[in-house]
């Protein structure tokens, strides 16, 4: 697919239009402020996270199950961080035969649950 770049992106100096969204952008700006605050900082564990853009049959699982294998080897306490979906029970049982999994219908739920755990590393199998 191509795209075409819009014109506006060229011009050098603002136009009438720019201004009128001036509001608008600082309008956003002010929200992502307020949100940036709420965030959890949830700086007492590592993360890593497998994904992608594709849905099933991607190898993400066996990538998951590899990683933490290679971090236990390593000596760290490493546990899977999987939201919980009801059409994924197999997935969930093939990473809790490989090690510790922490399944919330919340990630940062599971996270905080990992966290009292004292596991060290979380992998996040999207």
């Amino acid at each position: 697919m191509k795209f075409k770049k819009p014109t506006f992106w060229d011009y050098k100096t603002p136009n009438i239009i720019a201004y009128l969204l001036l509001p608008f952008a600082y309008l956003f700006q002010f929200i992502g402020f307020l949100n940036d605050r709420k965030k959890i900082k949830l700086q007492r564990i590592k993360t890593v996270c497998i994904g992608n853009i594709y849905l099933g049959g991607t190898g993400k699982t066996p990538i998951s199950i590899k990683i933490n294998q290679i971090l236990n080897n390593l000596g760290f306490k490493t546990a899977f961080i999987k939201k919980k979906y009801y059409n994924q029970i197999d997935e969930q049982k093939l990473l809790s035969s490989n090690g510790k999994l922490f399944c919330k219908n919340n990630r940062i739920d599971a996270l905080k649950e990992a966290i009292e755990k004292n596991i060290e590393v979380a992998i996040l199998d999207d």
